[in-house]
């Protein structure tokens, strides 16, 4: 997509990526434009792939998946043969949510999901097994923090925090 992205498109943004189900009269009151003005304008956004997917987020407990781990994964060579192939792997095992090529220490960092530990354990062996893998390093999530999948889409997220450190600044004074 040449064109930017202005004021109404972010707002768009921003709406839809908090709940994807508004109907184009509610989201055209929420950013103040016309229904059809706001179909268009998702349309464009769908087509020029800003907007990627839309998809339902179904909860872990739900399905009896309340194991998240968090696995570094080191290959023995950093060949971009090994790289690819691997990275071929982890797209068709459906325990792994997220995946990352990283910098560091390791050099895949997987969000996966099992039912248990001894389901995880399972996995576990089978992904160690997987072509090119030295090693594994698995960390298991006690309690979601923190988590979402919303990306801040304009200036005033990044500035919101400026000015309540400048308010924090002027009441000491």
């Amino acid at each position: 997509m040449k064109k930017r992205l202005d004021e109404f498109d972010l707002k768009l943004l921003e709406q839809i990526q908090q709940n994807n189900r508004f109907s184009a009269d509610e989201l055209a009151e929420k950013v103040c434009l016309s229904p059809s003005s706001v179909q268009r304008r998702l349309r464009r956004l769908r087509q020029a792939k800003i907007i990627e997917r839309e998809v339902a987020i179904v909860s872990p407990e739900a399905l009896g998946r309340s194991l998240t781990g968090i696995v570094e994964v080191t290959l023995d060579t950093d060949r971009p043969k090994a790289v690819e192939e691997f990275q071929r792997a982890i797209q068709v095992m459906p325990e792994v949510m997220q995946g990352y090529y990283v910098t560091g220490n390791a050099d895949f960092i997987l969000i996966v999901t099992a039912k248990s530990m001894e389901d995880y354990e399972e996995f576990g062996r089978s992904l160690s097994k997987t072509r090119y893998v030295k090693h594994l390093r698995t960390s298991v999530v006690m309690r979601r923090v923190k988590w979402g999948v919303a990306l801040p889409v304009n200036a005033a997220h990044h500035s919101g925090r400026v000015d309540h450190e400048e308010k924090l600044i002027k009441k000491r004074r």
